[in-house]
């Protein structure tokens, strides 16, 4: 009978010193798909935000208020807490390679005052006078020149949440988009 308690006792600890090894490998998994799904996320919705001003700044082609617009419809596409790791919002033309035409940058940020609405656009700061007026777009056919292609480059800081080695700080998620602009509309 002696025999048999001891054995018990010996699983026992086994078992113990089993669950203390293979714990943390458990919660290094966890954390790394936390982690991982939330960049992830993050990530999207950066990457729609980019595609879907694009597309917005398609259809306004040349109309003053584009970049406005453009603003606005990506505001649309983040929650409150994605919104304020927002760091900027760039307009610009694109040639036919795909590459920025130098000096056509129209760069937004926000400066994230609890007052400030996001949709706005009169509470959003540009950084320089518009590089790439919105009424110099060229959105008609048959005059010779082809259509401009708009591009938006969204910069977004992503947080790490457990600060568990290797996610520590911040990362950056930076997406762009490119649309040509559509023709104007004749009656």
């Amino acid at each position: 009978m002696g025999n048999s308690s001891t054995h018990e006792r010996g699983e026992r600890g086994a078992t113990l010193v089993e669950a203390a090894i293979i714990l943390p490998v458990l919660l290094l998994i966890v954390f790394t798909i936390m982690e991982l799904g939330l960049a992830f996320k993050d990530y999207l919705t950066t990457d729609f935000a980019a595609k879907e001003g694009a597309r917005v700044g398609a259809l306004a082609g040349n109309d003053v208020d584009a970049d406005c617009s453009i603003i606005q419809s990506i505001v649309a596409g983040y929650t409150a807490t994605d919104f304020a790791d927002l760091q900027g919002i760039t307009i610009f033309e694109v040639n036919e390679s795909g590459s920025a035409v130098g000096g056509t940058s129209n760069v937004w940020t926000f400066p994230n005052n609890p007052s400030d609405d996001p949709s706005d656009c009169a509470d959003w700061n540009q950084s320089a006078p518009s590089a790439w007026p919105p009424g110099s777009r060229d959105v008609a056919v048959g005059t010779g020149a082809d259509l401009d292609i708009i591009g938006i480059t969204i910069d977004t800081q992503h947080d790490w949440i457990t600060g568990i080695p290797p996610w520590r700080g911040q990362m950056n998620i930076v997406r762009t988009a490119i649309q040509r602009l559509e023709p104007e509309a004749f009656e």
